[in-house]
């Protein structure tokens, strides 16, 4: 009789995720359930899945549950469709700290319309945000200079529009380190002639930066009553903690199965 049972739960477990290629037309839409899986680092959502008879896609939705940033590569995630298992393609996705980002993966496939798709993201990879500041001389302005380097950062400012009720810049970064470069422009503030501080108003989140890659953004500050004429007298940019350094870590992944939704499927296909 125990021998019965094992039998039969591993009959069952092997039902349960088995794949059934469904007989619909080659037009027909399969939609599917959202699915999810978590760790203690961030929880992934698999939403919007659909296949046809040529391709499936879905969105996955990450919500980072660190103080630190994680980098999401499509590249790291497989469609196991049938006997097939398929490499996603797309740009590599940052997920900020305590913040959520999405990205949509698609993969061609000849005959994908199936009951069921696994989804499985091999690694992710986590940057942490608590590194060292690189210390970085004030800015000028109006400037002396264009270009500063600043540890691995290269920078150059592209433009400048200064007047008496808003002053906005553009700057170009490059980071030529061996590691990832943290960007945060929203750290920086201006000093002005009185040596109040005036908030870059640009909430700029920021980038990473792998060897080689570059990022422009703009600060931009508003008139601040009393603290000084931003077009006739000079003032500087603090930068604060806008460069930092830090390495990738890599972390485990995982898995979930989207499960068709015959309701929604029979609905989109009238």
């Amino acid at each position: 009789m125990r021998n019965l049972i094992v039998a039969l739960l591993i009959l069952s477990s092997f039902t349960s995720f088995s794949q059934t290629r469904l007989a619909v037309d080659a037009g027909y839409k399969v939609y599917y359930q959202q699915t999810s899986f978590e760790t203690d680092d961030y929880k992934i959502y698999i939403e919007d899945g659909i296949s046809t008879e040529a391709w499936a896609k879905c969105k996955i939705r990450i919500f980072n549950k660190t103080n630190d940033f994680l980098i999401f590569k499509p590249t790291d995630l497989t469609f196991k469709i049938g006997d097939n298992i398929l490499p996603g393609m797309d740009k590599q996705v940052i997920v900020f700290p305590n913040d959520e980002a999405t990205r949509v993966v698609d993969v061609k496939n000849k005959n994908s319309q199936y009951d069921k798709i696994t989804i499985e993201i091999k690694n992710l990879y986590r940057i942490p945000a608590n590194t060292p500041i690189i210390k970085t001389d004030d800015f000028n302005i109006p400037p002396t200079v264009k270009e500063f380097k600043t540890g691995d950062f290269n920078c150059t400012l592209k433009s400048a529009a200064i007047k008496t009720d808003k002053t906005l810049l553009k700057f170009v970064c490059v980071y030529e380190g061996d590691n990832i470069g943290i960007l945060t422009p929203s750290q920086i503030v201006a000093q002005m002639p009185n040596k109040q501080e005036n908030p870059n108003i640009n909430r700029n989140k920021g980038n990473l930066l792998e060897k080689g890659k570059s990022d422009d953004f703009f600060v931009e500050f508003k008139e601040l009553k009393g603290s000084g004429n931003m077009q006739r007298e000079p003032f500087k940019l603090i930068w604060n903690g806008t460069f930092k350094e830090s390495k990738s870590e890599t972390i485990g992944g995982g898995k979930a199965t989207m499960e068709v939704d015959n309701v929604k499927s029979a609905e989109k296909n009238k």
